[in-house]
């Protein structure tokens, strides 16, 4: 189960799904994310998320809670700002068993590029460095666009030699949403990097690593169909912004747009073809 905590963040990149749509209220109130955690049945696991929970003043306090409440893996998604060693240590303390780092591209310019300098390239790379001496379990995620889909396998293979990453998570721009005012930039063709996309699941399956793949068209994954699993990569992790507009009765904003060549639902989109 996944709980966002926090609406705020301290990076600003062009593919973060609600760039125009930051709230005024920073940090949800504790007593909601409480009432949010007691309401879960399955206690197994669950997520802090949303930009940087890290920013969260009483982030201590919940994770503490949770734990109380008989969960047994506590995890938080972030962009990896604020990471300090003595901040994992606590966090490790207070039975944090999980975090999930994203970001683009180790590509500096591009990395500027896409991140409007909210964040360098090198405290990044210091960031990771802290991370893989935790003991933490971790897992990047990396969204794919125009911008790191030619270098995607690259790095992919620093942050298995260097940092000891064996767990991905990739996902597909989709370019949904007011938020997007850079969409030019971030759409890209399938069929004009097949060569960086073999390249990608060539050293998937050299290194063993272990990859799941959120909102790509079944066309992305050619010879690879091992990879592609709709139940867990695509249905089951649908976000509110596809939700919204899948659940509209009139004709879809994204059919009107023409986004049908981006979309990772069209094989089971009334609306595509017409």
């Amino acid at each position: 189960m996944d709980i966002r905590i926090v609406n705020t963040c301290n990076n600003n990149c062009i593919y973060c799904l609600e760039w125009s749509l930051r709230k005024k209220e920073n940090f949800i109130n504790t007593e909601i994310i409480y009432n949010k955690i007691l309401k879960i049945y399955q206690r197994e696991h669950i997520t802090f998320y949303w930009w940087n929970p890290l920013l969260h003043p009483d982030l201590l306090e919940i994770i503490k809670k949770s734990k109380k409440l008989g969960y047994k893996n506590i995890g938080i998604l972030s962009n990896s700002q604020t990471i300090s060693k003595d901040l994992l240590w606590e966090l490790k303390n207070y039975w944090l068993s999980s975090i999930w780092i994203y970001f683009h591209t180790f590509d500096k310019s591009k990395h500027l590029l896409t991140n409007w300098g909210w964040i360098e390239l090198e405290t990044l790379i210091f960031n990771l460095k802290v991370l893989k001496n935790s003991g933490l379990y971790f897992k990047i995620i990396i969204h794919i666009n125009k911008q790191n889909i030619k270098t995607i396998w690259r790095d992919i293979l620093i942050l298995n030699s260097k940092f000891w990453v064996i767990n991905f998570e990739f996902i597909n721009y989709v370019p949904f949403g007011e938020a997007y005012n850079n969409r030019w930039l971030l759409q890209y063709k399938i069929e004009d990097n097949s060569n960086e996309i073999n390249t990608l699941f060539y050293i998937i399956k050299s290194l063993k690593l272990q990859v799941s793949f959120l909102k790509f068209n079944k066309e992305f994954f050619w010879i690879y169909n091992e990879y592609y699993d709709e139940q867990k990569a695509i249905l089951n992790q649908i976000w509110e912004e596809d939700i919204e507009i899948l659940e509209w009765n009139k004709t879809p904003k994204c059919f009107i747009e023409k986004r049908c060549e981006y979309c990772f639902l069209k094989h089971k989109c009334k609306w595509y073809g017409i």
